[in-house]
């Protein structure tokens, strides 16, 4: 599978998992104010907003570090194209716009990790991972 279309299917996933949680949280509102619900009831929506959101977390942590490992791929291959033009072996030219490529693919990823992680608010407000450990 082509890294791009990982990061895209890993973003993808975390996008909609976001949507699921928020539409549960909606639908547990809705139900909350239409009819009144047993203790029961309400307990048993609560624990599976509460499995949904963690799952949501989880798979938005997958889609960071997928983008993340995605980016570091794409870093080192443009290295070793540039390697390889700086050597003088086989197309320079080839090589020289294979590892601008990467380094663009790279910065998508990179992007797309910041993008994740402030959708999250798991961010010091620069896109960075908190200093502290992530919830």
């Amino acid at each position: 599978m082509d890294p791009r279309d990982a990061g895209a299917d890993a973003a993808e996933r975390a996008e909609s998992a976001g949507r699921r949680t928020q539409e549960i949280a909606e639908r547990l509102t809705r139900l909350a104010t239409e009819r009144r619900s047993g203790t029961g009831d309400v307990g048993i929506a609560q624990q599976h907003a509460e499995e949904a959101r963690q799952r949501a977390e989880e798979s938005l942590r997958k889609a960071i570090a997928g983008h993340e490992r995605a980016a570091h791929s794409h870093e080192r291959a443009a290295e070793v194209h540039e390697q390889a033009a700086r050597r003088g072996l086989g197309d320079v030219a080839e090589h020289e716009r294979r590892a601008e490529q990467h380094r663009r693919d790279a910065r998508a990823d990179h992007d797309e990790a910041v993008l994740d992680r402030e959708r999250a608010g798991w961010t010091d407000g620069d896109g960075s991972a908190p200093t502290a450990a992530a919830p």
